[in-house]
């Protein structure tokens, strides 16, 4: 389960804490404890967005402060189905430069010990994978195009047996708010494999991507698939959101082998 902890400095994240005692950190930051202001007030975590970069880079490195980790390691988030290794020789790449970040990649898998991944959101699903027998852990940043795209499945299949992961689905768009063309639940259902939640309203289709990416997770052998709780377009205090807001920060989802 996630529990909602407020971290020095008021920075304020969903902590998994079931798989804490056993060396990994999992964290899914929410907005408060920043510097930023406006519409990326507080905590804004993306660099490519028109921020102030000082700023961000301060909140950054506030976030991981309170967490205990060091600088996280990101990938470009291309909205693709690519996933790169994480190592030492890569710690921090893309935190304080986003020309240096993992290029064309969505996921970030480590072994390394004390070598943080990260992965950036504002409506996108934020995924994270736990093999605590191999020592290994995952990151996923899924929007509808990774999803279609098979970005869920490539990286579950860079672990030798999904059945013993565990698998947390962070906070993101809620169906009631995700309003999509047919083409792109077509493609999203497909990339799925199997049954994604959807509903029509006034001739209006709306889709669960949450859903769908747990569909995709148990599709591909994983058993132990855990939601969050939240939408991040209806909970404007506590999350940024592309979809309702346009103009707007990013939270992050942080994962660390700790020890």
């Amino acid at each position: 389960m996630l529990q909602r902890r407020r971290l020095a400095g008021g920075v304020v994240a969903l902590v998994w804490a079931d798989v804490q005692d056993d060396g990994f950190l999992v964290a899914f930051t929410e907005r408060a404890g920043g510097s930023s202001s406006g519409p990326y007030a507080s905590l804004n975590l993306g660099l490519r967005v028109d921020d102030d970069y000082s700023v961000v880079l301060r909140n950054r490195r506030r976030a991981c402060e309170s967490l205990g980790v060091a600088s996280f390691a990101m990938g470009q988030q291309v909205h693709g189905a690519r996933h790169a290794r994480v190592g030492a020789g890569d710690a921090g790449a893309g935190f304080d430069d986003p020309g240096a970040a993992i290029r064309g990649v969505d996921a970030l898998i480590t072994e390394s010990l004390d070598v943080p991944i990260a992965i950036l959101t504002a409506d996108c699903v934020p995924v994270s994978l736990v093999d605590r027998s191999a020592r290994r852990l995952a990151v996923i940043h899924a929007g509808w195009r990774g999803i279609a795209a098979g970005v869920v499945a490539n990286t579950v299949a860079q672990f030798d047996r999904p059945g013993r992961l565990r698998a947390m689905i962070g906070p993101a768009i809620c169906i009631d708010h995700y309003q999509v063309g047919e083409d792109v639940a077509r493609a999203v259902i497909e990339g799925a494999g199997g049954p994604v939640p959807s509903f029509l309203k006034d001739g209006r289709m709306f889709l669960d991507v949450r859903g769908a990416v747990a569909a995709a997770l148990r599709s591909s052998g994983v058993r132990d698939v855990e939601q969050a709780d939240g939408c991040t377009a209806g909970e404007p205090d506590r999350f940024f959101s592309y979809r309702r807001d346009g103009v707007t920060g990013r939270q992050a989802l942080i994962g660390a082998i700790v020890r």
